[in-house]
């Protein structure tokens, strides 16, 4: 678990010197960021502190089953903000910075071919919904089965 938090404890040094040092608009780190949540260096910077803290209370109560409920917890409501994202992202007007996203579809042009931006936008919005039901389903055995995990 120790390990965990020095990870984090770098993953914060290295967003947040991107940040200060680095353009002054949002850059998107989807292609490694993903599996932490994270889609720009900000995501990502805010996300360590949590993640740090998460293993540390983990670490402290010698319990795994609160890290395990902290990442389920963290995934539900990363993943509900990410479907509302992508949800409100079909209908808004004007398109405009950071809005368009057409050259961060690269994977889904892969499976899917050349799609139109709702098109993705409606796959992502499903694919976090999925996540989130997984998240979901995930914290409430967590719950049923506290005693016994």
């Amino acid at each position: 678990m120790f390990w965990i938090i020095l990870v984090f404890i770098f993953l914060i040094y290295l967003s947040w010197k991107q940040i200060k040092n680095g353009p002054k608009i949002a850059k998107f780190i989807y292609g490694w960021g993903f599996p932490l949540g994270s889609f720009v260096w900000e995501d990502l910077l805010v996300f360590s502190i949590y993640g740090s803290i998460a293993a540390l209370i983990t670490l402290l109560s010698h319990q795994p089953k609160i890290g395990i409920l902290m990442v389920l917890v963290f995934w539900f409501i990363r993943s509900l903000g990410e479907t509302l994202y992508f949800f409100l992202e079909q209908f808004i007007q004007p398109q405009h910075y950071p809005h368009r996203l057409e050259n961060h579809f690269q994977l889904l042009y892969f499976f899917f071919g050349k799609i139109s931006d709702q098109q993705a936008f409606i796959i992502l919005q499903v694919f976090f919904q999925i996540i989130s039901m997984f998240s979901l389903t995930g914290l409430i055995l967590l719950i049923i089965n506290w005693s016994s995990f």
